[in-house]
């Protein structure tokens, strides 16, 4: 039988008090075994937890972190950013049986046995960008094919991209390596997908082709614009400005329902200006003809919703804008001059 000293028996009764929680965040390391501590003294508020979000900039012992996760065995959301744990061991023996959607910057190396391990896992983030696109993702030999959504860089995650994901994003790190590039890595088309956030650059003109070709049913369709060499030629050949070939390759997108782009492009010679901003959507959904540019070709089929952000800057800046035709007329449902630069377009 265990005897327990004085501070010992005061600290107990206090964890009996301590209302249940199920969700937990620690944001350093004194946090983490504090929660520690109370979860020894009471093993309800592990059992409790389903959700848990470690957030630690500084040194972070693995063995630490692998007995708080041990204490909380029905975990579902896990969020583990550790930038300074990098040890390839760190999540060795963790096993958490309900676990549904993961978040973490740790390097690619160190979650190959914990994600075999966790099939149950049908989100996934990965937010670790120093894997190099000319060494293979040692993720590829793991069985992916739960995965429902994925995000990572576009040096790792296509060729991990399951048959049937429904939601992608892929971020570049460098524009060495175009979106174009990225998405011809998948090894089987998406049919399932219907959520694309890409980061792309501005003169990848076969952006679109290449989306409808690796992701034919995508309804919602999200394009960042990342920067880029800058030369006179790569200024003038931005694709959306190219209103033919741009409208042409939408309609590719037979299911597309949402288009968002965020580019530095001007657009339009007035942010903000109704009209102009009219005239460029409703050219993008219906097109015109290379012989008589003032008559609209074929309007894209299924296309309801248009939003643009654009002239923006490093700081934000620019007008957001979001167009759509609930009643088959193009009408604009909001316009923001200047946003900050952490504005939520979506």
């Amino acid at each position: 039988m265990r005897i327990l000293t004085r501070k010992q028996h005061l600290d107990f009764e206090a964890a009996q008090t301590v209302p249940l929680q199920a969700g937990k965040r620690v944001l350093n390391t004194n946090d983490l075994e504090a929660l520690i501590k109370l979860v020894s003294f009471n093993p309800a508020h592990g059992a409790f937890v389903d959700s848990f979000d470690v957030r630690i900039s500084t040194s972070l012992y693995p063995p630490t972190l692998r007995m708080s996760l041990a204490l909380m065995p029905n975990i579902t959301d896990l969020i583990l950013i550790a930038p300074r744990l990098r040890n390839r061991t760190a999540l060795r023996g963790v096993h958490l049986a309900q676990l549904q959607y993961f978040r973490t910057d740790l390097p690619h190396a160190s979650l190959v046995d914990f994600l075999a391990a966790h099939q149950t896992i049908t989100e996934l983030d990965l937010l670790d960008t120093s894997h190099g696109a000319d060494v293979a993702c040692p993720l590829g030999t793991v069985n992916l094919n739960g995965l429902k959504c994925l995000s990572g860089p576009g040096a790792c995650v296509p060729p991990l991209a399951p048959a049937n994901l429904v939601q992608f994003l892929v971020e570049l790190k460098s524009t060495a390596v175009s979106a174009s590039l990225s998405l011809q890595k998948l090894t089987t088309p998406l049919h399932h997908l219907c959520t694309l956030v890409i980061d792309v650059c501005a003169d990848d003109k076969g952006i679109l082709a290449n989306i409808a070709q690796a992701c034919p049913t995508v309804r919602k369709l999200k394009l960042n614009e990342k920067p880029c060499i800058q030369t006179r030629r790569s200024i003038t050949r931005q694709a959306w400005t190219d209103v033919h070939s741009w409208s042409r390759d939408l309609k590719k997108l037979v299911e597309l329902e949402e288009l968002l782009l965020r580019t530095t492009a001007s657009l339009v010679r007035r942010r903000g200006d109704w009209c102009l901003e009219r005239k460029l959507v409703t050219a993008w959904v219906h097109g015109v003809g290379r012989s008589d540019p003032e008559t609209p070709s074929r309007a894209h089929p299924t296309l309801y919703h248009v939003g643009v952000w654009y002239n923006v800057g490093v700081r934000g800046g620019g007008c957001v804008a979001h167009w759509s035709k609930p009643s088959g007329t193009w009408e604009r449902s909001a316009s923001i001059v200047d946003p900050p630069l952490d504005f939520a377009f979506i």
